[in-house]
């Protein structure tokens, strides 16, 4: 099952609501994916999707709202071999379905289609987030989470894209809108705007899963760069002790460790004999101990004379 599809599984799923909350998610579902015919009896409603779950949930809408209105069915496919069955309401011409429209606010008093976002009917936050759950289940998809976080519902005239907008803004969500080809599209690819929307939408268990997964992620990276980190510093530890390890191997052969300072013997010796230690474990060692920028002073001085011996050398 894709994630879209895991999305809209749990939104359909969802009690229905009161009756402004179920007129709501109906106008949303119509209006993204609904087809509006007019002929000389009237208003007709054609309407299709390959979910059978969204399709059981768009007829439970409609039987809530209109009980009397006469649904015709039918299943059927592309007509391609692996192809999925697509489910096909059509309703049509009737006092009914007439009247439900105009409630709907998708056609007007003269019954022509509004083509607009019925703002009058979705007054307040619960009606908003059902039309968006509505219009989502017609014609939303969301990416993976896994493959980056992208939201898009897609709006076939400008106009109603720019209404989708404006109601998503209305909800705190900062959505955008491009064309494509044909299509209008507002989507939505910040993950803290993906993540409201699914929480006002209803699809609460997809959302634990997600954030559950987005605060994995982020503390994989975290440990990663913190390993990250370690290992660079542990490779400059490496290369800084063996270059120590080098200059004290030629100041013995050149001038003797037994001619140092006594705090420069005493670091040299501890350096040879643990040579895996940091400067800080080396200080510890030392008679008595030193810190950390103290056993860093006097290998700095090991350094330098070691420098001013391959000087002499060449």
């Amino acid at each position: 099952m894709s994630f879209s599809n895991r999305v809209k599984d749990e939104l359909v799923r969802l009690p229905l609501g009161t009756e402004a909350e179920i007129k709501a998610e109906l106008a949303g579902l119509l209006l993204s994916s609904g087809n509006l015919t007019i002929d000389n009896r009237g208003v007709g409603l054609s309407w299709e999707t390959e979910g059978a779950q969204v399709a059981r949930r768009l007829y439970a809408l409609l039987r809530k709202i209109q009980d009397d209105l006469q649904i015709q069915i039918r299943v059927g496919d592309r007509g391609q071999v692996g192809s999925t069955q697509r489910y096909h309401f059509a309703i049509t011409p009737q006092e009914s379905l007439g009247c439900l429209l105009e409630e709907l606010g998708l056609v007007g008093k003269n019954r022509f289609p509004a083509g607009r976002v019925p703002f009058n009917l979705i007054q307040g936050e619960r009606g908003r987030r059902a039309f968006l759950r509505g219009y989502f289940l017609g014609r939303g998809s969301i990416n993976n989470p896994e493959s980056g976080y992208y939201l898009e519902v897609l709006c076939e005239r400008e106009e109603v894209a720019k209404d989708v907008q404006e109601l998503e803004n209305r909800l705190g969500l900062a959505p955008g809108i491009r064309n494509r080809r044909k299509f209008w599209l507002v989507y939505l690819n910040r993950v803290e705007d993906i993540l409201t929307f699914l929480n006002l939408a209803g699809a609460h268990r997809v959302l634990l899963d997600v954030e559950s997964n987005r605060i994995f992620k982020e503390m994989r990276g975290t440990v990663n760069r913190k390993v990250n980190w370690e290992t660079a510093n542990l490779e400059k530890t490496i290369q800084a002790g063996l270059k120590q390890l080098e200059d004290i191997r030629l100041i013995a052969m050149n001038i003797g460790l037994n001619n140092l300072s006594t705090g420069l013997q005493d670091i040299a010796r501890l350096r040879v004999r643990y040579p895996h230690l940091s400067l800080k474990e080396l200080g510890e060692r030392c008679k008595p101990p030193v810190g950390k920028s103290g056993a860093n002073h006097r290998m700095r001085r090991i350094g330098r004379i070691a420098d001013e011996i391959r000087r002499e050398g060449k």
